[in-house]
Parts: structure tokens; C-alpha cells; sequence
């Protein structure tokens, strides 16, 4: 669909600079922070609202000024103290004073002599408060904390704080609220060690909005020409993961593109690579995270989908990474980048600065998903990165065909620059054309294009048990159990072809939205028709899913695969891992020399036939251990019939 120049009425609503006016206070997106910023200052606290870059805390703080506009005993103040971010001490103190008194509705006079530093402005609210002010409570809001010019922010915070202190010692400042908003770590607001850190705010943390919040929003892109499918909403919080920002200029995008007829799901993937990627936004937050070297390590380490690291503002660069909009915590508590817009302009950035920091030529590049040209064969349009991988990425595509969406594999390195990986990726694709199961992910086409190798699989919905698990932990009885069952028999039918997987764990293990298991990643499987790939006593596999025999390098056969279930099966019941350990070695350690803990311990309601059959698929003897899925699948079949 062409593109519009000529902005329509309803574009003009979504708002994509600066607070929403009064005018699209329908297009506000009231979150629960809302609530506890309402309940505080109703309690009178001092109140820290922090947020990531464009998340609405200046829409938000203008909503409570507009509230208690209306109020006969507060008087609000809202104050962007960015505007006063280049002025020298006694002028920045002027301007505030004259900005607080002007904001009183005429309650306190224009003073002939601004404040001209801290205490002197304490000294004047002070002086508001036992006469012109008296029996109102002030609310000052002071927003763009962050912009506080270094050499004056010790000496205000300070100030601030001990005017908090000293409430009870003068009780006109019990009616003084302050409320401070920004991108900013509260205890590096006084700077000087010598002084107490500013730690008298109650904080408000700006959250993500819902899908339930982003369907309300994206709703008012509907007019008398224009409607919605159904699947529309649930696709804009696809890409933005519920921020606000980028919701509202990606629907102001749709709304310019289409002023009417319908909006499909197509268009908002069109829209989204359109108007979100080239978003000036992704350069300033780039350009942060380069110049720290915590910060850059960790975006680094969730590019590629290393190990989960817990989310805690508690750790500087966490925090300071979430404040620049970089990344959120999952359901689950751990740091996850963003969003999937996020996610891939992060990618290009990554790549495109290796390319010109080092020009020998290391592995080919992954396509350029800016460009609405990304279209393999005619047929497969590359929409994002769901998986990169220093051998292979993989996209999530639209086959323009059918307009399903598919799962696509590319190969990143040559035959000549690594011969074990194309291998491995010729392997997933030869394993996979002889599999057919419904719990095993589909193949539906392999080809070369230009100088690529691709693998088309179909896409699952619902995303990775290892999702699953991090976001719930331990899952309810009967479905771990009929999760278990339908792998084993994926294993079972793998394993009479011949095929050994090798590497079966949670985040191989995709979920459809009725909760059936697919299992996924053939990649260092073993085809017993092949020629070896890997080397003799190559560890293979993820380590807390190793067999014992797996953990020695020795060959894994259909057993380890059932051991790996069995771990699983385990994970899955209990909520954690039955061997852990701070490296690979120790978890190893355990595999090879510790019992397996007790299941019932952690799951006193698992039946004893389940019991049972993870005992036995534990056996660290490989002729002690169950010998077939097959035998995994009858067992748990019988205990499903009992439950």
C-alpha cells in the first residue's frame, strides 16, 4: 500500500512527541503506577516516579496535575527542569522560584528578588506555607530530574531531603508533597559521599502497558473508513511489547497509510519495519550502551541468547539499561531485550559496527530487515529475527503464498570458513525430511538463495517450554506429564529412524497454544547413516541436560535422549533443575556423582508410577536406564489414565 504524505484527522490523535494534550486524553494508556502515584501523594509522601526514555511519566505527572486542579486543597506545580539545564546557579534557582510562584494561581506574590540558591528557596516555600499557603498543600512536580545541572544537584537534593526531615520539627512543610520524575538512580542524586544518600522518596517504577491497555489504544485507529481484524491489536503488542511510545507512532504510521479500509496484520509488519526501525530514538539509546562497557557486555550477552541473567535494579547497569528504554524484565524476573523492534535494530547496529570495526571477512551477514525488499525466492518475507547464533539465525518470516508464518533457518558461514557447521546444518535439514510427527517441528522447504542455505519449518505460536517455565516455574501435574509423553513419542519415532537428538531440553521444546510440545533444533543430532561430524569425546548438548555418558564425551544413543527427558519431566514437576552447580563443571560433577533428589520432596502430589519412571530414566547406568521413548510413552500414558 503506497504511502500517504497527506496526514488524515485520526493520524493527527496518536500522539508521538512530547505529554498527550487534554485533547487524546482518550489515547492515554492508564497503567498501575497511575493508581500508586494517585494513592502516595494522596498520602502525602515525597515520591520518585522513574521510568525508562518516552514511557509517559511527564503524561502521567500533568494527569495528577490536571486531578488536582480540581482539588480546593491542593495547589500542583509541574516544573520540566530541562529547560533550566544550561543556566548558571543563581539564574537556575530564579527560575524556578519564579515557576513555583506563578504556578500558585496568585495565591503567593511575585517575589521582587528570586531565590538565588537551595536554602534560600527553602526558606521561601517555607515562608509560602505559614501564610499565603496556609491550610493547602502544596504539590510540587518536578520533572527531567536527570537534567539537574551537576554542580547545583547535591545541594537541592539535599536541601530536598532535609526539608523532608525536618517535617516534624516545621509543620508547614507537612503540607508540602514533592514528586520527582525522570530516567535516574535515586541514591546518585546527591553525588557527595560525605552527605546521607537521597533516600526519603517512596518510588513508583513506570511499568510496560498490557495487551489489554494496547488493544484499548490501538482500538481508536478504527473510524467510519477504516476497521480493524481482529488480530490486529494482538499484533501491534507483538512488536512493541507494550511500549507506549513506539505503540502510538506505530499506529500513527497505519493510520497514515491506510485512511481507509481494512487493517490487516500484514500491514502493521509492513508499518512496523517502516516507521519503528529507522526511529531516531534506537541511535541515542546505541550510543549509550556503547560508552559503558557493563551495559554493552550485557545487551551483548541477550543479542545472543547466553545464559538468563536475573532483572534487578539493584545492579547498577541493569538499572541504567532499563532507564534508556534498552531492556525489561520478562515474566519470569530475568532481563529480556525490549521488544522485538528493539531486538532487531540492535542486531543491524551490532553487525553493521563489526563490519566497519574489523573488515576480514568472518561470516556472511544476515539480511538487512529494514528494507521491505527482504523477500527470499519470491515467496518467504523475512519479518524478524527470533534467534541469532554466531553460526545461524533464524527469522520469523511470511510465506507470501499461503500468508502463513514460518520459521526460517540461515546458515551464516561458508563450507570453507566452517566445515563442521554447514554440516550440522545440512544434518537439521536431512533429519528433518525424514521426520514426520506432531510433536516434531514441520519441514516444509530447503533451498540455497544467492550465497545462503535455508531451512523452512513451520512456526509455533506459543512460544518455548523454557518461556514457559521461567515465567511460571513448576507446571500443573497432568500437563508436565502429557508434555513428557508426547515427547517421548517424538523420540520414539526419531529413534526408529535412526535419528538421536542429542540435545533435548526446555528451550528446544516449542509450545503450540493449546500447550502440545513440537521439538526443535536437530542441529547436533546423530544420524546413524551419516558420516561423523562431531569428534570422538566431544561433549554435546547443554549440561544440565547432559546424560552421564554424555558428560564423559562418550556416544550418546536413544538413552541419553530418554535421560534428557527425564531431566525435563523433573524441571518441569519440581520448578528446578535436579542437578545444578555455579559452572559446567560442577554441574557435571553432580551428574556423574550425586543421586538424583527426591521428586517428591518438591511435588508431593506426583503419583508413584511417575515417580518411578523418572527414577528409572535417571538410572546413571546406561543398561540400569529405560531402554526406549517407547516405553517412557506407555508408562506416562498409564499414569495419565489414572489422574
Amino acid at each position: 500500500m503506497a504511502v500517504n504524505n497527506h496526514p488524515t484527522v485520526n493520524e493527527t490523535t496518536f500522539h508521538t512527541q512530547g505529554p498527550l494534550p487534554p485533547t487524546v486524553e482518550h489515547l492515554y494508556v492508564k497503567r498501575l503506577s497511575d493508581a500508586a502515584l494517585e494513592r502516595l501523594i494522596n498520602q502525602r509522601d515525597y515520591v520518585a516516579l522513574i521510568g525508562p526514555r518516552l514511557s509517559g511519566k511527564s503524561s502521567m505527572l500533568l494527569r495528577q496535575w490536571a486531578r488536582l486542579q480540581e482539588s480546593m486543597l491542593h495547589v500542583p506545580v509541574y516544573i520540566s527542569l530541562g529547560q533550566f539545564k544550561d543556566l548558571p546557579e543563581d539564574e537556575w534557582y530564579g527560575h524556578l522560584h519564579r515557576q513555583i510562584v506563578r504556578q500558585t494561581n496568585g495565591l503567593v506574590p511575585e517575589p521582587p528578588q528570586p531565590a538565588e540558591h537551595a536554602l534560600a528557596l527553602q526558606e521561601e516555600i517555607i515562608d509560602a506555607l505559614e501564610s499565603e499557603l496556609r491550610g493547602k498543600v502544596l504539590v510540587i512536580m518536578l520533572d527531567q530530574v536527570e537534567s539537574t545541572p551537576p554542580e547545583l544537584g547535591t545541594g537541592f537534593f539535599a536541601t530536598l531531603r532535609e526539608m523532608f526531615t525536618n517535617r516534624w520539627m516545621r509543620p508547614a512543610l507537612q503540607n508540602l508533597i514533592v514528586v520527582l520524575a525522570g530516567r535516574f538512580v535515586p541514591d546518585e542524586l546527591i553525588k557527595d559521599p560525605t552527605i546521607s544518600p537521597f533516600r526519603v522518596t517512596e518510588i513508583v517504577y513506570l511499568e510496560d502497558a498490557t495487551l489489554e491497555n494496547i488493544t484499548s489504544l490501538v482500538s481508536w485507529l478504527a473510524t467510519e473508513d477504516r476497521f480493524l481484524s481482529l488480530e490486529v491489536p494482538a499484533r501491534v503488542f507483538e512488536w512493541t511489547e507494550g511500549d507506549v511510545y513506539l505503540t502510538h507512532k506505530l499506529c500513527a504510521g497505519l493510520a497514515r497509510d491506510i485512511p481507509q479500509g481494512p487493517v490487516l496484520i500484514s500491514d502493521v509488519d509492513r508499518a512496523a519495519r517502516r516507521y519503528l526501525y529507522e526511529d531516531d530514538i534506537f541511535r541515542k539509546m546505541w550510543h549509550q550502551i556503547k560508552a559503558d562497557p557493563d551495559i554493552s557486555s550485557l545487551i551483548t550477552k541477550l543479542l545472543e541468547h547466553r545464559e538468563p541473567v536475573r532483572f534487578t535494579l539493584l545492579q547498577r547497569h541493569i538499572m541504567v539499561a532499563w532507564l534508556e528504554g534498552a531492556i525489561r524484565s520478562d515474566a519470569a524476573g530475568y532481563c529480556v531485550l525490549h521488544s522485538l523492534v528493539h531486538e532487531s535494530v540492535f542486531y543491524s547496529m551490532q553487525r553493521t559496527q563489526t563490519q566497519n570495526g574489523d573488515s576480514r571477512p568472518r561470516r556472511a551477514h544476515a539480511m538487512n530487515l529494514h528494507e521491505d525488499e527482504s523477500v527470499l525466492r519470491d515467496r518467504y518475507r523475512l519479518d524478524h529475527v527470533l534467534h541469532p547464533g554466531l553460526t545461524s539465525y533464524v527469522y520469523r518470516a511470511t510465506d507470501l503464498q499461503t500468508g502463513d508464518k514460518v520459521a526460517i533457518k540461515q546458515l551464516m558461514v561458508s563450507r570453507q570458513l566452517n566445515e563442521m557447521a554447514w554440516h550440522r546444518f545440512q544434518r537439521e535439514s536431512d533429519a528433518l525430511k525424514r521426520l514426520s510427527h506432531p510433536n516434531i517441528v514441520r519441514l516444509l522447504d530447503a533451498f540455497r538463495d544467492g550465497d545462503f542455505e535455508y531451512i523452512v519449518m513451520e512456526y509455533v505460536y506459543g512460544g518455548s517450554l523454557f518461556e514457559r517455565l521461567n515465567r511460571e516455574g513448576r507446571l500443573p501435574l497432568q500437563q508436565a506429564i502429557a508434555i513428557a509423553q508426547r515427547l517421548a513419542s517424538a523420540l520414539d519415532h526419531a529413534h526408529h529412524r535412526d535419528i538421536i537428538h542429542r540435545d533435548v531440553k526446555p528451550s528446544n521444546t516449542m509450545l503450540t497454544p493449546d500447550l502440545a510440545p513440537r521439538l526443535a533444533d536437530f542441529g547436533v543430532a546423530r544420524l546413524n547413516y551419516h558420516t561423523r561430524v562431531t569428534l570422538p569425546h566431544t561433549v554435546i548438548g547443554t549440561t544440565p541436560y547432559l546424560s552421564p555418558e554424555g558428560c564423559l564425551g562418550e556416544t550418546i544413543d536413544a538413552r541419553g535422549d530418554i535421560w534428557s527427558l527425564g531431566v525435563m519431566l523433573f524441571e518441569m514437576l519440581a520448578g528446578t533443575l535436579p542437578f545444578v552447580g555455579r559452572t559446567d563443571e560442577l554441574i557435571a560433577r553432580a551428574i556423574l556423582e550425586e543421586p538424583p533428589p527426591d521428586i517428591r520432596a518438591r511435588r508431593p502430589d506426583a503419583p508413584d508410577e511417575v515417580v518411578l519412571v523418572i527414577e528409572h530414566m535417571l538410572a546413571k547406568s546406561v543398561s540400569h536406564r529405560i531402554s526406549s521413548a517407547r516405553e517412557v510413552y506407555d508408562r506416562l500414558q498409564h499414569a495419565l489414565s489414572k489422574l
